[in-house]
């Protein structure tokens, strides 16, 4: 029921604001209880579903890599023949297909940083005057990650560059960059294929930025 506010005495005015000030008060906190539950819920719901989703991948790499391993040497077998050491197989029939490889992982010893610093120098004086985007540019692409670790691949593409430009010093210094790598573990990896309907490999790419 409405209240006309100005038939009331200035008590009864009072207790009637104070009155409506706490049931909006309420009606907020249900507002906010609900919506702290509808979040709850959500991140709870959705964390679970990543992990048992990260479960399942887990589980399906392991069975396609030992599978996968399984009809590789039985190939041989069949055949009468001792499976041979590789670091990549691949199996497939009609449009389907599965690889599997194994590749080291490399690291840089502590003395890299030596060696990274003196490439770092070198590039500066050699292009940073001439063309700071182009400097910048060049660093950032070589860069492997945050601690600054040069990308293996990406220094024997840039030692080709530094030997075909005719940078001694520059190469000199990638190649000791180079020769403090050393192997830390191996990685396993499996992939699937599917044809598509120009008869190519299609790789099914199972993340976010894919779908």
């Amino acid at each position: 029921m409405n209240v006309d506010l100005s038939k009331l005495s200035a008590a009864d005015l009072k207790a009637e604001l104070e009155k409506r000030e706490a049931t909006e008060r309420k009606v907020q906190q249900s507002k906010e209880s609900a919506h702290e539950k509808r979040k709850k819920d959500f991140l709870s719901s959705t964390t679970h579903r990543f992990l048992s989703y990260r479960n399942e991948l887990k589980q399906l790499k392991d069975f396609t890599i030992t599978e996968a391993n399984k009809i590789w040497n039985e190939m041989y077998e069949v055949q009468g023949k001792e499976p041979k050491e590789q670091n990549q197989i691949s199996i497939k029939t009609g449009d389907l297909k599965i690889t599997v490889e194994r590749k080291d992982k490399f690291e840089f010893t502590d003395e890299a940083i030596v060696h990274i610093d003196a490439i770092k120098e070198i590039m500066k004086e050699k292009f940073e005057l001439r063309n700071k985007g182009m400097y910048g540019f060049l660093d950032a692409i070589l860069m492997k990650n945050g601690a600054g670790d040069y990308d293996p691949k990406l220094l024997t593409k840039a030692k080709k560059s530094a030997i075909e430009l005719g940078y001694d010093d520059l190469t000199a210094e990638i190649e000791k960059l180079q020769n403090c790598q050393q192997v830390n573990g191996t990685a396993l990896y499996c992939r699937a294929y599917k044809k598509n309907e120009r008869g190519l490999w299609k790789d099914i790419v199972i993340q976010f930025s894919s779908l």
